[in-house]
């Protein structure tokens, strides 16, 4: 069942939402305030979130920018009263996926939500020529062939994949793999990157994984 964190601090608003995702059988836990919500996504990602812009302690746009810093990819949907165009693409611009403002109706917001957590789904395999990373049976196969990777392995290739034309960063790296934020000692991370290149070439992969110095890695 699909997770779906929602901030909002009108009882009212927040007692539509949990009904809503209740109905379309989605898991959702609410949080009133910034806070309360930081302290339980830093320890289990959702995979989605609705986010209220007028917060009792934080603005939504800050909060918004905060996650984007731990998670770049989880899906946050603004759901606000505030409804001018510059409202919408400004929280667009600082990585929101969707906007809707309120007043709302039911059938639109579980539309919305549902679509959203389609497209999760839709994204969990992913090919690079003749690498295919399939995410729901956590495999991976090069020439039609599954190969072994372990745990860390798996993680990384399915990152450097899932960002194919970008450079994903050290920082990115430790954050999504191992949680967290230290990158003081990068051993660990090199000697993963080794070992995917090996395994990789002794595969006769179509890819490889190059190194942007002082940066991070990409797949070429």
């Amino acid at each position: 069942m699909s997770l779906v964190y929602f901030v909002e601090d009108d009882q009212a608003i927040a007692n539509i939402i949990d009904k809503t995702l209740k109905n379309a059988n989605i898991d959702g836990m609410g949080f009133s305030t910034g806070e309360a919500f930081l302290d339980v996504f830093r320890k289990k990602r959702p995979d989605m979130i609705c986010l209220d812009i007028m917060l009792p302690d934080f603005s939504g746009l800050d909060l918004l920018k905060l996650i984007r810093k731990i998670d770049k990819d989880v899906p946050i949907m603004m759901v606000s009263a505030l409804q001018s165009e510059m409202d919408k693409v400004l929280a667009l611009d600082l990585g929101a996926d969707d906007y809707m403002t309120k007043p709302f109706g039911i059938l639109e917001l579980t539309s919305r939500i549902q679509a959203k957590l389609r497209k999760i789904h839709d994204d969990r395999k992913f090919q690079i020529d003749n690498v295919v990373l399939d995410d729901k049976k956590h495999t991976v196969s090069i020439n039609n062939q599954d190969v072994y990777f372990t745990q860390k392995e798996y993680d990384i290739l399915k990152l450097l994949m899932k960002h194919e034309n970008e450079v994903v960063t050290k920082e990115h790296i430790f954050k999504s793999v191992w949680d967290t934020d230290f990158i003081g000692e990068t051993r660990t991370l090199d000697m993963h990157i080794k070992s995917l290149r090996k395994k990789l070439k002794e595969c006769d992969a179509e890819i490889g994984i190059k190194t942007v110095r002082s940066v991070g890695y990409h797949i070429q």
